[in-house]
């Protein structure tokens, strides 16, 4: 491998663009569900399960159209992307977890976001998860059952905090009209 495929593997680990504009839709569509299932999360500690379901199949979904787009892109940054999801789910399951312990639900939702970055932004998410994790812990344990807290609205902040930097000069653009 020389220093040019390696620049490339990089910069497509790393680039901003390696979201596409169905990822972005998929993101929006991802953040509303979030959304809805917070308030569940919050009000009753548990989000109906078909969420999770539809979070699952999300991710097989995007796991296929990453696989689907392998010419396009490198072979590296495609294992290196779900073998870094692999690893979250299976270091932050309730039964392992080591930093975050999270429950099935959780877990499904945050890798169902994760399906849709590139690997850069998959770290920065997971690390948006710990941080909010433990600073909204004082507020989101009010809401908890004493052991745990709603995980869901830490999801649906961290998603929202990547949806706007995965496409941060699109969001921009739109935003203030500009041409750029």
């Amino acid at each position: 491998m020389d220093a040019a495929n390696l620049m490339q593997i990089l910069t497509a680990m790393a680039s901003p663009s390696a979201v596409t504009t169905l990822q972005f839709y998929g993101l929006v569509f991802l953040l509303g569900s979030f959304t809805v299932a917070s308030l569940s999360d919050i009000k009753r500690m548990a989000a109906q399960k078909e969420f999770a379901e539809v979070w699952v199949a999300f991710a097989l979904l995007a796991f296929c159209y990453d696989f689907i787009r392998l010419g396009e892109t490198e072979i590296v940054v495609f294992a290196a992307k779900w073998v870094m999801i692999m690893l979250f789910a299976v270091l932050s399951w309730k039964y392992f977890g080591m930093i975050l312990s999270l429950s099935e639900m959780d877990l499904a939702a945050a890798c169902a976001a994760m399906s849709l970055l590139n690997p850069m932004y998959i770290a920065a998410y997971y690390l948006l998860l710990v941080l909010f994790k433990i600073m909204l812990r004082p507020i989101l344990g009010r809401f908890g059952d004493g052991i745990g807290m709603p995980f869901l609205p830490v999801v649906l902040i961290a998603t929202g905090i990547m949806l706007f930097a995965a496409r941060a000069s699109d969001i921009i653009t739109l935003i203030t009209g500009m041409k750029g």
